[in-house]
């Protein structure tokens, strides 16, 4: 057993670049793209403007080197994008990172994002934009991630 990662609920995108800024050299940066960087269910185009919209904005952080946008789902016309990506179980080798590269993964599912988390031993931030429309599927995921939360994840006080 590798050891449990540390985890923190975010409720925003702002609450995630001030943790990153807040903390010490440049990270790698893993987005979760439905749900934690566009809304469940949005349109194609609002789709596109809300997730590059969202890179741009965290590669001007200047605690973040590098932003990895990433999806099981397909491109849906953003080329910055990483599409069927084989989460929890695609490589750092496939996204380019190094051993010594830092890296936090954000996302809303446990089961696929925290445990890509844990896999690259980084942190997570979960962060869910919007359950009131998730389908049952989502929500199953969702309810069976917080059985495995204390196993995988080491939960750390998000500073005020």
């Amino acid at each position: 057993m590798l050891g449990r990662v540390p985890i923190h609920d975010v409720q925003s995108l702002e609450d995630v670049m001030a943790l990153v800024e807040s903390s010490d050299g440049e990270k790698v940066i893993i987005f979760d793209v439905d749900n934690t960087l566009a809304p469940q269910g949005c349109g194609l185009g609002d789709f596109a403007v809300a997730v590059n919209t969202a890179i741009d904005r965290c590669e001007a952080c200047t605690g973040i080197g590098r932003v990895i946008a990433l999806t099981n789902g397909p491109q849906r016309d953003v080329d910055r994008m990483v599409s069927r990506g084989n989460k929890p179980w695609t490589t750092r080798r496939r996204l380019g990172l190094r051993r010594g590269d830092p890296v936090v993964v954000v996302g809303d599912q446990v089961l696929t994002d925290g445990l890509l988390a844990w896999r690259l031993r980084a942190s997570f931030l979960h962060l869910v934009i919007d359950d009131e429309e998730e389908d049952s599927r989502q929500a199953r995921m969702r309810r069976i991630g917080k059985m495995v939360t204390a196993a995988l994840f080491r939960p750390v006080p998000t500073p005020t």
